[in-house]
């Protein structure tokens, strides 16, 4: 009886062990038919992915590494720079051909997209050509009379001894074009920038800030809210007194020889190329204020319009505080463009 329980015993545990071989083959012929298809997807996943990635290498922009081998090599050359520039326009030629436009694109919208990837494209090479610029400058030693950019982070408008008010009338926004919106919000950006640099800063207002301008300045000027300047929504006659604003522009028969630290001097943030002409003076009469124009005419004849753009004419008032010689400050700025 004790075999027959022992065969049966043994008999039963030869056979678990096969069962038991049977089943864990089974669970690894199943694991590795897992593991296999797991490793096909992956391979042609993969594979989709590096052609993905090797298709979007194709259209990206490439950018030169040389122009970052700039600062070891010094100052660049003229003919350097310029066979830079060359590099760039090869590259973005082959960038253009190889790019995906949309297949509905219009040939307007196409004109617009490629100037817009242009400027993206350019944009190291531009910041290579201020380097080498300012180096230039530096080795030549020009404007060793001018603060540094750590200073003049210290010259405020609270600070300056300056109090001489300038404003920028922004309610012009519903006048003008998307382009003229962009070309205003960097006249802004200048005439910040002027000031900043400047050892007594101007108090600069800008006045009516909202709609097309306000986004635009949102959505590419970063942190433009922390300019050391006034930003206001309201508008120039909720600010100040009409009595208090001479506004200036080219129609006003009334010259300005000298700036009254008790006014307030409008600059019309408009850009219009000439379609809306004498409408400052138009809405400055009708507001109450006073006007005058710049004596440009009583030292250059010009041969167009005298009407400047909004960082022109900002840099001028700011010139001629500084040198009281309207002469000095028109011809500087104009450049002889304009004579």
């Amino acid at each position: 009886m004790e075999t027959k329980v022992d065969d049966a015993c043994e008999l039963k545990h030869h056979t678990g062990s096969l069962l038991s071989a049977d089943a864990d083959k089974q669970t690894l012929e199943d694991g590795l038919k897992i593991n296999d298809s797991f490793n096909n997807n992956f391979i042609v996943e993969n594979s989709e992915n590096k052609n993905e990635t090797e298709t979007s290498k194709s259209i990206e922009p490439q950018v030169n590494n040389e122009s970052r081998d700039e600062g070891k090599k010094g100052i660049l050359t003229q003919e350097e720079l310029d066979a830079e520039h060359k590099k760039y326009e090869d590259e973005f030629v082959v960038y253009i051909e190889n790019y995906q436009f949309p297949e509905d694109i219009s040939k307007n919208g196409k004109r617009k997209l490629i100037k817009n990837l242009r400027y993206e494209f350019f944009r190291p090479f531009k910041r290579l050509a201020h380097r080498v610029r300012a180096k230039r400058k530096k080795a030549e030693g020009e404007g060793k009379s001018e603060p540094s950019r750590k200073r003049c982070k210290t010259y405020s408008l609270k600070d300056s001894q300056n109090k001489l008010r300038i404003a920028i009338d922004c309610s012009y926004d519903d006048l003008m074009l998307d382009k003229d919106i962009t070309k205003l919000s960097s006249q802004v950006q200048r005439c910040y920038s002027i000031n900043r640099h400047k050892e007594n800063p101007l108090q600069l207002h800008v006045t009516q800030m909202g709609g097309k301008l306000l986004n635009r300045m949102e959505k590419h000027m970063d942190g433009f809210t922390n300019w050391d300047i006034h930003i206001k929504r309201e508008s120039l006659i909720e600010l100040f007194k009409p009595e208090d604003v001479v506004y200036l522009c080219a129609e006003s028969e009334n010259l300005l020889t000298d700036f009254d630290a008790d006014k307030v001097y409008a600059i019309g943030g408009f850009v219009d190329h000439n379609s809306h002409k004498g409408l400052s003076y138009q809405r400055a009469v009708a507001a109450g204020f006073g006007h005058a124009r710049l004596p440009i005419d009583s030292f250059f004849t010009l041969s167009t319009r005298k009407v400047l753009t909004v960082c022109h004419v900002f840099e001028i008032i700011s010139m001629f505080c500084v040198s009281k010689d309207w002469k000095v400050a028109i011809e500087i700025q104009f450049l002889k463009k304009k004579v």
